[in-house]
């Protein structure tokens, strides 16, 4: 099989999928070589409507957890078996069916072109959100911008979606057991990949929502998340930029200090710390952001 001499990996993460995970692994293409279905200590079905698939699809490698990992720690699990067979491209398809295969090629054309070494699905582009609720939405556009300023990936839309495909080499650059185990996967994924200087390009790719029911509680995973993205922020500017005395660094540290004095000052009248501040903290994110175009990385 393979696709354009490359073989292909599909990960998919499921817990109490017992309902779409049936659809997700009809719907995959032939042109992909491995599927690995990891459940997550689901307490439905799920594991034995995916064992029904071993008889009739020799692709597919089975993997129960004892124990509940969360969807990053699910993630990572499949990760690590693509790596072990040496797949060329890996991508996750969960198993909620919400992952339009027709779409696969879009992914990995720009991995195989040399154009970069992860791809992200890109739900938040005009016409292509349809069907994602209002709240949903709003919750996305916030942390959007929120790990734009966190990961340095100027470039990249819609965080929060988990659609995405990366190369072998891009998985060997990263820490896979370090990597956040919870929702927030997606984003410290982003993150960390910016440290380990992993090319990364959006693909636009419209929503699509059906009999699929959300897990996430979207009003604490937005409060846990930016606060997590604050941390993971501080991270990385410490790691890429402070550690070895880039300039970049020196900036984003004035400019937070900057913020947080002139918030306290703000209190007593004095506004112009915090606005200075906020210019000198501005200034680092549009570096990053013209580093993004100048590489090519562009939305």
């Amino acid at each position: 099989m393979s696709y354009r001499e490359k073989t292909i990996g599909i990960v998919v993460p499921a817990y109490n999928e017992a309902l779409l995970i049936g659809e997700t692994l009809k719907s995959i293409p032939e042109f992909v070589d491995k599927i690995y279905v990891i459940d997550d200590c689901s307490k439905d079905r799920t594991a034995e409507i995916a064992k029904n698939f071993l008889k009739i699809d020799p692709r597919i490698s089975f993997v129960s957890h004892d124990q509940n990992k969360g969807v990053g720690g699910t993630i990572v699990t499949g990760y690590k078996k693509a790596l072990e067979d040496r797949v060329d491209i890996a991508i996750v398809m969960a198993g909620d069916n919400q992952m339009d295969p027709k779409y696969l090629p879009n992914l990995m054309n720009p991995l195989i072109d040399g154009k970069a070494d992860f791809t992200k699905g890109n739900r938040l582009k005009a016409g292509y959100w349809a069907g994602m609720s209002g709240w949903r939405l709003f919750g996305n556009i916030i942390l959007n911008f929120l790990t734009k300023i966190a990961s340095g990936y100027w470039n990249i839309d819609d965080p929060q979606n988990g659609y995405v495909a990366i190369t072998s080499s891009g998985l060997r650059k990263m820490d896979l057991g370090k990597l956040y185990k919870g929702y927030a996967f997606e984003n410290d994924m982003m993150i960390k990949a910016n440290v380990a200087d992993i090319k990364m390009v959006n693909v636009a790719i419209p929503a699509k929502y059906g009999k699929e029911k959300s897990k996430i509680v979207y009003r604490k995973f937005i409060i846990k998340t930016s606060l997590f993205l604050l941390s993971s922020f501080l991270w990385r500017i410490w790691n890429k930029y402070l550690r070895v005395g880039h300039p970049l660094g020196f900036l984003y540290a004035t400019g937070c200090f900057g913020v947080i004095v002139g918030a306290f000052l703000l209190m007593i009248g004095n506004w112009s710390v915090l606005a200075f501040s906020l210019v000198i903290f501005l200034l680092p994110c549009i570096w990053e952001s013209r580093q993004n175009r100048s590489m090519g990385l562009r939305a």
